[in-house]
């Protein structure tokens, strides 16, 4: 079967259509990235206090409150130690767990809403395409069903377009989701450490193409499955729609000496 160039315009006009589910899933999104930073930023804080002095972590914030033109990591340090520092080492790491603890909370909230309305997405894109295809082999001619193989025609209806469903949610989480988490994350960075982010800066066009070249390996492994699946089901779907006729000629032995070399 060749596999039609499929038109961005209409895979928009379909995702268009899910904007309900894919509206929550973005904002869901967003607030799970940002709650995430938070929370490795309230874990660090939560490592500085236990093996910081308390008296330490006192003079150091008087210090930055003291100072004329603070840095963007000292002004979200002194605004972090608002919220966290108390009177005392108890009550300050209290009040420090007691915030991660909510914000893993709030974290987890958001992850589950995202998966949960691009679940409801994804379901409803693939039932759709599904119909469709379906409703479209309907109205082929019967030549079309002789050029091409019945389980090269189930395993696109099932097989490919369940594969869709993955590639939606991934294509959602690698245009929206990792964006703005690798912006926050590098703004983080940057603010913590310029120089420890220049040398991570460095390293990640190197990582990118290592992870591009084992991409391609992996779609090309990919679609020699699809192909191989498609095979299988034309031999299943062949042998038992005229196994009658198998038995009568005692072809057992060839078909599944048949089925052994596809598989």
């Amino acid at each position: 079967v060749n596999t039609p160039k499929i038109k961005l315009k209409r895979i928009f006009e379909i995702l268009i259509g899910e904007w309900p589910y894919l509206s929550v899933s973005l904002i869901a999104s967003l607030f799970f990235v940002l709650f995430n930073s938070l929370s490795i930023w309230l874990t660090a804080s939560l490592l500085n206090s236990i093996f910081t002095n308390y008296d330490q972590l006192i003079a150091d914030y008087k210090v930055l409150l003291l100072k004329d033109n603070p840095t963007l990591n000292e002004k979200l340090k002194l605004f972090a130690n608002d919220f966290i520092l108390r009177e005392s080492p108890e009550e300050t790491l209290k009040i420090l767990c007691l915030l991660i603890i909510l914000i893993f909370i709030a974290k987890n909230i958001f992850l589950y809403l995202k998966n949960l309305s691009m679940s409801f997405a994804q379901l409803r894109i693939v039932t759709l395409l599904r119909n469709r295809l379906y409703a479209h082999y309907h109205s082929l001619s019967l030549s079309f069903f002789h050029r091409n193989k019945s389980g090269d025609l189930t395993s696109i209806i099932i097989h490919d377009i369940g594969n869709l469903s993955g590639a939606v949610g991934t294509t959602f989480q690698k245009i929206i989701v990792e964006p703005f988490n690798i912006l926050l994350f590098g703004v983080l960075l940057f603010i913590i450490s310029w120089k420890l982010s220049l040398v991570a800066v460095l390293i990640i066009p190197l990582s990118q193409v290592i992870i591009s070249i084992i991409g391609k390996s992996i779609r090309r492994k990919s679609r020699r499955n699809t192909r191989q699946i498609g095979g299988i089901l034309s031999i299943i779907t062949e042998t038992l729609s005229s196994i009658r006729i198998v038995k009568a000629f005692v072809m057992e032995s060839f078909e599944i000496k048949k089925f052994n070399k596809e598989s």
